[in-house]
Order: structure tokens, then sequence, then C-alpha cells
């Protein structure tokens, strides 16, 4: 790794960092997600080996997408506070190789780049054209796992079950299926449910609370028969779609 550059997104120095450096890495640290774009977009701007994400689930979320979007073949690290659970997942659909948890030791930051670009280098790991491609792109067919919107998100399908969905319901689901790892903060998805009720002034949203509307979408999801939809809340930020 000596003589590597290494990016990072992080607003401060942390052990992780330091790891890097005490081997030989140049560490080129971002403190948030404009600031990694403009180095990214600058002329003659090289890829460097690897990008370490070291903000909230959101920013490392969306910075891998884009990352991985600019630099299929990356080495994408993120870390999470978490030692299970629904972020994990997320990270690892936007494209991070590797989540680092709490109680990992620094070091094992070192060793996980240095099997990433092994593995690169014996296998010619390739990324498959589209595999991270933006979900906005695939127009109105959104799809996570066996659940699918159709009809314009109007329509939440899994296998042969179909449901209609209101307007509330879809314009939540939409901010879910389209963001990076599929998580979304609580303020997110209230604005994106306000938005669609803006226009319709003859008509007022009876609740807005997220929670509420993901409680009537899973009973209606059962009756229409269907499991749950597995949108899990995140504490103190908002919900992911668990794949």
């Amino acid at each position: 790794m000596s003589g590597q550059v290494v990016w990072a997104l992080a607003q401060a120095d942390s052990a992780w960092l330091r790891s890097l450096v005490s081997v030989g890495c140049r560490v080129m640290s971002f403190p948030d997600a404009p600031a990694l774009r403009r180095a990214a977009g600058r002329p003659g701007a090289g890829e460097p080996a690897a990008l370490v994400l070291l903000a909230d689930l959101a920013s490392n979320c969306r910075a891998a997408q884009s990352a991985r979007l600019a630099w299929p073949g990356l080495s994408l690290v993120a870390w999470h506070g978490q030692q299970v659970g629904p972020e994990q997942a997320a990270l690892l659909s936007a494209g991070v190789d590797y989540v680092l948890r709490p109680g990992d030791p620094t070091d094992l930051l070192v060793s996980v780049l240095m099997a990433l670009a092994y593995r690169r280098v014996r296998f010619g790991a390739t990324v498959p054209p589209g595999l991270f491609a933006q979900p906005g792109q695939a127009g109105a067919d959104l799809r996570i796992g066996p659940w699918r919107l159709a009809d314009l998100g109007w329509a939440l399908e899994y296998e042969d079950a179909l449901l209609r969905l209101t307007v509330s319901e879809r314009a939540l689901l939409l901010c879910l299926f389209e963001a990076p790892g599929h998580v979304a903060s609580h303020a997110d998805l209230i604005a994106a449910v306000l938005q669609v009720w803006q226009p319709r002034q003859q008509a007022r949203i009876r609740d807005p609370r997220c929670r509420s509307i993901i409680s009537r979408l899973r009973q209606r999801a059962c009756g229409a028969g269907m499991p749950a939809p597995p949108i899990e809340s995140l504490r103190d930020f908002g919900y992911a779609w668990a794949l």
C-alpha cells in the first residue's frame, strides 16, 4: 500500500486514516460530498487506489454510488456504527465492497484494502455494465429484488400479487426505491409526500407521518396477498428498504 493514494470522506482525522498513513499511504481527506465531487471533476484528476467513507449513512451511500459510476473498479470501504441491520445492506447495494463495524481493529482497514487490490489484480475483477446504474435511469420500472414499482409507480408488485398505491404511498416508495442504497431520511420522505399533495389544493393529506403511511401500506399489502414490504426504521434518521 506504500505510496498509494487513498481518498476519504471524513470531517475529522481518525484512527482509520492514521492506520493508512502508518503504512505509507497518501491520504486525501474531504469534509463533504461536494468537495469530493469537485476533486474528482478536476482536469487530470486520477483515480485513487481506494475510497474510504467515514461520514453518515446517507452521505456514504450517495458518495459510494457516485464513485462506483465514475470508477467501476474502485475499492470502496465504508464505516457504519451498527453491528447489524439494513444499513449494511444499503451500503453494499450502493457499491461498497466492505463495511467496517464497531469493534473492528483499525489495522483491519489496511488488510481489507490490500485484499481488494489483490483480488482486482489476480482475478481482473470487473463490474457488470449497469449494475450500479442510477435507479432513475430504469424509467418507471423500478425493482428491488422480487419487489417492483410498475405503472409509473402507481402499482407495487410482488411475484403475482399487485397492490394499487395511494398518492402518499407512491411518493414514499418512489423516494425509497430511487434513494442511494434505498435509504431515505425522515425529511426527504415527508418532503416527497407533501410535494405530491401540494398541487391538490382541494384535497388534504390525512396524516403525513411516515410511520402512519408505512403502517397502512403493510396492512394493505398483506390484504393483497403479498408479504409486508420490508421497510425498516433507522433510529434518529429515517427508513430503509431492507434487502
